[in-house]
C-alpha cells in the first residue's frame, strides 16, 4: 500500500518500462516491446522461442509464413512478427514470399 500522492514504486517500474521516453503516451512499438518482454519473461534462451516458431512451421522449416503467424498468435502479435521479420531467404540466395525468418528475429531478441 502507497500513501495516497505518492508515487508507487511498481507501477513506476511498469511506466518505465511501457513509456520508457516518459511522454506520457504509449505508441504501438512500446506496447508490443512491453507485452513481449512480459510473455518472454521466463524465457531462458532464443532456442525456445525458435522451438516455439519451430513448431509454428511446416515440418520444422527454418522460417515460418505469414499465414501461419496470423493462424496461431494474435493478430497484434503476427503483425508485430511480420513487421519486424526479416524475409526468409533460402541457401541459394532467393527470397521466399511470404517467408519469414524467425532464427534471425529470435537470436536478435536476446542481442539487444
Amino acid at each position: 500500500m502507497v500513501e495516497e500522492g505518492e508515487p508507487d514504486p511498481e507501477f513506476e517500474a511498469i511506466l518505465d518500462t511501457v513509456d520508457p521516453n516518459r511522454d506520457g503516451h504509449v505508441s504501438l512499438q512500446e506496447y508490443m516491446a512491453f507485452m513481449i518482454s512480459r510473455e518472454t519473461e521466463n524465457v531462458k534462451s532464443s532456442e525456445e522461442i525458435e522451438s516455439a516458431f519451430r513448431a509454428l512451421s511446416s515440418e520444422g522449416k527454418p522460417y515460418v509464413t505469414k499465414e501461419q503467424l496470423y493462424q496461431n498468435v494474435t493478430r497484434e502479435q503476427a503483425d508485430y512478427c511480420v513487421s519486424h521479420m526479416k524475409p526468409y531467404v533460402d541457401g541459394k540466395g532467393c527470397e521466399l514470399p511470404t517467408a519469414f525468418d524467425y532464427v534471425e528475429f529470435t537470436r536478435s531478441l536476446f542481442v539487444n
